[in-house]
């Protein structure tokens, strides 16, 4: 099988992607933040010092949980490989580059974090926990998962191909298995 570049994604370096998303992630957060008071109109409450510190370390935590989850899913499918994490453009990122990934693979790559933190700010509503501010982590990061959510986009629509996703330091790489020409020119 020989593989030909269809499509190319470099999410920390396209400026223009980088604004679509952050409209799209402003957008994703205001609705679900609406959805939340429609939803639930008693959630209120007041904040202290101490809670504000808390919800942000919790917060900048969960970013790198986020990351952390990316990069535990690229080493089961690749467990030979070295997952690299850094911050660039304003965003922290687990990369493995070089490594390619089936279809499969890479939707759930990139989609775990997504899956892994739902529930756990799910189970964590059980506790005693200010459930504004757990509403709040929610939104925060489901709206900064719209780049691993632009990610299955691309993948969706090459659900009938048969394509490897190859990660990048920047971004993702999309290719199309094609079957080698075995004629010869004469």
């Amino acid at each position: 099988m020989n593989l030909k570049l269809i499509d190319e994604i470099n999410i920390l370096v396209d400026r223009k992607l980088v604004v679509w998303l952050n409209v799209w992630a402003m957008v994703m957060f205001f609705v679900l933040i609406a959805v939340g008071l429609i939803l639930s109109p008693e959630l209120s409450g007041s904040i202290t010092a101490l809670g504000f510190f808390s919800f942000f370390i919790t917060l900048v935590l969960t970013f790198f949980l986020h990351e952390w989850i990316h990069g535990i899913f690229f080493k089961v499918f690749a467990p030979g490989s070295k997952v690299q994490y850094g911050f660039k453009s304003g965003m922290l990122y687990a990369a493995n580059p070089g490594t390619k990934y089936n279809k499969q693979q890479f939707t759930l790559i990139v989609i775990m974090p997504f899956v892994i933190i739902t529930l756990l700010v799910l189970l964590s509503s059980a506790f005693p926990i200010n459930r504004v501010a757990l509403y709040l982590l929610f939104a925060i990061h489901t709206s900064g998962c719209v780049g691993d959510f632009y990610y299955c986009y691309k993948l969706w629509r090459n659900k009938n191909r048969p394509i490897l996703i190859e990660d990048t330091a920047e971004g993702i790489k999309i290719f199309e298995e094609v079957k080698a020409n075995n004629t010869i020119e004469r």
